[in-house]
């Protein structure tokens, strides 16, 4: 009889933060009745992915859906995970390897950047931050990387917010794709912002949210925000929170585990 079980894959960071936001959402996955539930990072935090792909074969476990918990694909999705942790191909949804002697099915789910319950998160922080009256801006940003995916993700959410009736929304990148953050926000207060809320299309808060795109942004590291100014005018901006330790995202999770028998 097979065994299945769930491994959640995440970034690693030298924060603690990122770990927190992957327990808590193997915990929320647990609550739903998906009671094998293990997390791996691609670096930095521990254990890594194949240490806990080895742990569950040592449980006996021999079939594994693994859910990379990404905003959007790019390399360590497509090269680092499945190659260096997983055994499996380049670009590969999975297949059949050996880990430690054993024979193992592994099937590789994809990030959830595209599921709507991405632009419901977002509006929820726009309504909770915007100031009525106000001639607000509103920046979708994201990490920014050498393949498409990041891009066509920040796109589409911006596009999706756009539809449901918010003016002024724009992008912009850490690093990597164009524009960046520090240009854009220049641009917004240029077109006559009052406040810009900012969104960072991040799974949890690190080394770039916490320091790199507060200076981009103008304001202190470490804060929700500030006042920035700009042409004899003050701007003000509003930083959101990053959008990983959103329970809704493990609605996500479900859906991607539901195709499987359990």
């Amino acid at each position: 009889m097979v065994k299945r079980g769930v491994l959640i894959a995440g970034h690693g960071s030298r924060f603690s933060f990122n770990k927190g936001v992957m327990e808590m959402q193997a915990d929320l996955l647990r609550s739903k009745g998906f009671p094998d539930v293990y997390i791996g990072f691609n670096e930095t935090s521990i254990p890594l992915i194949k240490d806990a792909l080895e742990e569950m074969v040592e449980d006996g476990f021999d079939d594994i859906v693994v859910l990379p918990f990404f905003v959007a694909s790019g390399l360590h999705v497509t090269r680092d995970i499945p190659m260096k942790h997983l055994g499996l191909e380049r670009n590969s949804t999975g297949g059949e390897v050996e880990v430690n002697g054993k024979k193992v099915t592994i099937h590789l789910e994809q990030p959830f950047g595209e599921d709507e319950n991405m632009t419901d998160i977002l509006c929820e922080r726009v309504e909770e931050l915007k100031t009525p009256g106000k001639n607000t801006y509103i920046l979708v940003m994201g990490h920014g990387s050498r393949l498409s995916f990041n891009s066509d993700i920040m796109t589409l959410n911006a596009s999706r917010l756009r539809e449901r009736g918010y003016q002024n929304v724009f992008v912009g990148y850490n690093e990597f794709n164009e524009p960046k953050i520090e240009d854009i926000i220049l641009k917004m207060m240029d077109e006559g912002a009052e406040e810009i809320i900012a969104l960072p299309l991040f799974i949890s808060l690190g080394a770039h949210l916490t320091r790199d795109v507060p200076a981009k942004l103008g304001i202190q590291e470490f804060t929700d925000g500030g006042i920035v100014h700009r042409n004899g005018r003050d701007v003000e901006i509003k930083y959101a929170v990053p959008i990983g330790g959103d329970p809704r995202l493990c609605d996500v999770l479900v859906e991607k585990l539901r195709k499987y028998e359990w």
